[in-house]
């Protein structure tokens, strides 16, 4: 029997915590991320999971997917490692998978910060990664297998949203993780840009938030409410040549192929 996602946020906090919260926090925690609103939307969406959940959302929100270079997709059978930049949160995933889809007929997989284990939808795509502390052993021997599997990987190297700067909205320098394991499990690369952005507040709050010395990542608490920004929008996926494993030789560190990378995507 399918089940309807459905967003818990007290009950996560009493998780997380191990107490019961404070009603005042329990509150604001709802406002942040629209709770009724979400839950509202995946029962319009019903009890689909994986990449027909993904489909499905996009349907609702009235979200338009325009896809470029789709003949740049590999068979099936290659076992590829999709890098996106990522202008906008929870979106970028489902735009570029919508995207990508026909190439993943062996699965997808998606390292994502474990708060989105709650989706019980997607829960089986994602590979959780905690966004504070370090990994754990266990955490990472799930990396590798996932990696060493015949899914296809989808990879965010950023690790946070684009901020805006003088010249643009684009990512900040990409770490490089997707080029050693692209190596070590030799994956190619294909490389993938994502148009679209936030809100203008979002931007602005960033940019104050920095200003001011404070180095808790406060907008990124906002990032739940913009997705309900991109409805009725149109994001522009661009799907761009696969770059070989091989191309990651010891002429530059991975460091600087991951920025070569990041290059080639925001030049799509």
């Amino acid at each position: 029997m399918s089940v309807v996602t459905k967003i818990d946020i007290k009950g996560e906090l009493t998780k997380r915590m191990k107490k019961k919260p404070n009603w005042l926090l329990v509150k604001v925690a709802r406002w942040f991320l629209i709770e009724d609103w979400l839950n509202k939307k995946f029962v319009e969406i019903g009890g689909v999971s994986g990449l027909d959940f993904m489909e499905k959302v996009i349907e609702v929100l009235d979200i338009t997917v325009r896809v470029k270079g789709l003949e740049n997709l590999p068979q099936q059978s290659d076992r590829l490692l999709f890098v996106c930049n990522h202008p906008l949160g929870g979106m970028d995933v489902l735009s570029a998978c919508s995207a990508v889809r026909k190439a993943c007929k062996n699965g997808l997989l998606i390292p994502a910060n474990d708060l989105l284990m709650q989706l019980t939808a997607i829960k089986d795509m994602l590979i959780p990664v905690n966004k504070v502390g370090g990994q754990s052993k266990d955490l990472l021997a799930k990396v590798n297998a996932a990696y060493a599997s015949d899914s296809q990987i989808m990879f965010f190297p950023a690790g946070k949203v684009s901020r805006k700067h003088a010249d643009g909205i684009y990512d900040d320098q990409w770490k490089k993780t997707f080029v050693s394991k692209a190596v070590e499990f030799q994956r190619d690369v294909v490389p993938i840009h994502i148009e679209a952005k936030n809100t203008p507040f979002f931007y602005r709050l960033a940019k104050w938030r920095t200003k001011l010395g404070i180095k808790l990542n406060i907008e990124m608490l906002l990032l739940v409410r913009q997705t309900r920004s991109q409805q009725h929008k149109t994001i522009t996926v661009t799907i761009g040549k696969p770059i070989s494993w091989q191309t990651f030789d010891a002429s530059k560190t991975p460091y600087q192929w991951a920025q070569e990378v990041r290059a080639t995507v925001y030049n799509l």
